[in-house]
């Protein structure tokens, strides 16, 4: 626990704190701005924290830096320390004199209170721990409809995961995480190679078609195998069912060719074609009497520009068209190849080899691009499979939790509140929450539900302080806060709040 601080700025020094309720009191007449949130945020920074230095401290610009010197105790053993605002990422190691012995970074510091205080989260750090809890007027964390937000723009379901971290019930979830990652993962590197064209991307009806065609070169691979002496006796009948398929490929190459290159001409006629040329319209004189010839040649320039433009677009499509005939005219020459090689190896073993190896070739590539297709397949459908698990175990958790924090703040509620006073409570999502206040949103009430959470989430988790400051008790009623002072009083974990006008209140 805390046991003190000291500083050459405090008015009474060293301040001593105790184990349980520890208040900062204003004065009777609840006189604002005279230090109490600041010495919470002073308390909040040794802690670990970080908004004293980073938020516009009244303090630092009045008094400049500060160092800030404390005690903590457990078991019995005092540990002593050192933190400044000039340099808050370090924290030095002292004796009890306060002579400097070594130094800690900001992140070594608070792993050491985690241990200290004894708090077995592997998930959460011990800032993620306390801090929620911590609500001081500056943190921007006491909205009362969002009791599990830490900042302003912290996601609900961070809210959410946190939670459950704070529950140590995050373990059951954490190795579902795990393996989606790793499956988003693999699901980003096989489509980086589809990206970088290294494999090709198939459809599933291209897949299919694949799996026909590999199954066919597989039947022709087996049946080569199984009647290899035969085929080694009888060349000439494979040569010819070979000779067959090409030809008739080529023959449907030549048709298409054919098509093309008779558009080809088609288009060339056209590009052949002149206009009338200006010396034609002048005999028109002798034949029409008053002809108008430069109306004539105005429309026929006019012609001759549309004319103009239908080349252009008449030879881009010759050029297409010609580059397409290239084409037909590269896999013509490719089977006429084959054809040539299949004469070449009639009477030779030759041919059944390179058959068989282009079969297997071909074959394997086929089932390679496949492979992929199936691999993408099975880590998408085992993407979807382990987020329909892990929605589910997320559910049956946060079912669990919300049964246990609504449970507690009807106790509490009914501690605090007369009877038939409406009970707050929670309903909790996998990506969102709800704090509902039961209808009643008066402020009063709302803080007052605010405070009552706290209290289920000291009861039900391992925060070993709590935090609050004189705003959220300003408008909750003098009766409701004697209750809930007496609730402090009975919890043993050092709480720290702040209060004002204490006339009002009993004397007890």
């Amino acid at each position: 626990m805390l046991k003190e601080i000291s500083c050459n700025y405090f008015l009474e020094n060293p301040i001593r704190f105790s184990k349980g309720l520890n208040v900062i009191l204003g004065d009777d007449l609840s006189t604002n701005s005279i230090g109490k949130s600041t010495l919470l945020m002073i308390i909040d920074f040794i802690f670990g924290g970080t908004t004293f230095v980073t938020k516009d401290s009244g303090s630092q610009r009045e008094l400049g830096h500060q160092k800030y010197s404390f005690i903590f105790e457990f078991n019995s053993i005092s540990y002593y320390y050192e933190r400044n605002t000039e340099s808050p990422e370090i924290v030095v190691v002292c004796d009890k004199d306060f002579n400097k012995i070594s130094e800690l970074s900001i992140d070594t510091y608070t792993n050491q209170l985690k241990v200290l205080y004894n708090l077995k989260n592997e998930y959460l750090s011990f800032r993620s721990i306390v801090s929620l809890h911590s609500r001081i007027w500056g943190k921007d964390n006491y909205n009362v409809d969002k009791p599990l937000q830490a900042f302003l723009k912290e996601k609900e379901s961070s809210s959410i995961t946190n939670l459950i971290k704070l529950f140590n019930l995050y373990h059951s979830i954490s190795e579902t995480e795990k393996n989606i990652k790793e499956q988003e993962e693999s699901k980003k590197i096989l489509e980086g190679l589809h990206k970088k064209n290294y494999v090709q991307k198939l459809t599933k009806s291209d897949f299919k078609k694949n799996q026909l065609e590999i199954e066919e070169k597989q039947n022709s691979i087996n049946k080569i195998k199984d009647n290899l002496l035969q085929y080694t006796l009888n060349i000439e009948e494979l040569t010819s069912k070979e000779m067959i398929s090409l030809k008739t490929e080529k023959s449907k190459l030549l048709e298409v060719q054919s098509g093309i290159q008779n558009k080809i001409k088609r288009l060339e006629l056209n590009l052949e074609q002149k206009g009338a040329k200006s010396k034609y319209f002048n005999k028109l004189s002798n034949f029409f009497e008053n002809a108008n010839e430069s109306k004539i040649i105005e429309i026929e320039d006019f012609h001759n520009k549309i004319g103009t433009i239908l080349n252009k677009e008449l030879s881009s499509a010759k050029k297409i068209l010609e580059d397409e005939n290239i084409s037909f005219l590269k896999q013509i020459q490719q089977i006429d190849l084959k054809i040539s090689s299949l004469l070449d190896n009639v009477n030779s073993p030759k041919f059944i080899v390179e058959k068989l190896y282009d079969l297997t070739i071909e074959s394997n590539k086929l089932e390679t691009v496949n492979k992929f297709y199936q691999e993408k397949e099975n880590v998408l459908l085992d993407i979807k499979k382990l987020n329909t698990d892990l929605d589910s175990t997320i559910t049956e958790i946060l079912n669990t939790i919300q049964e246990k924090i609504n449970s507690e703040l009807i106790k509490i509620n009914s501690e605090i509140h007369e009877k038939n006073k409406k009970t707050p409570n929670i309903k909790l999502n996998r990506k969102s929450y709800l704090f509902d206040h039961s209808g009643d949103t008066g402020t009063g009430k709302s803080f007052s539900d605010l405070i009552e959470f706290d209290f289920v989430i000291l009861k039900l988790t391992s925060i070993p302080i709590l935090m609050h400051d004189s705003p959220l008790f300003k408008n909750i009623g003098d009766l409701i806060f004697d209750k809930i002072v007496q609730h402090y009083s009975k919890i043993n974990n050092q709480i720290f709040i702040s209060i004002d006008g204490i006339n009002r209140f009993k004397k007890e």
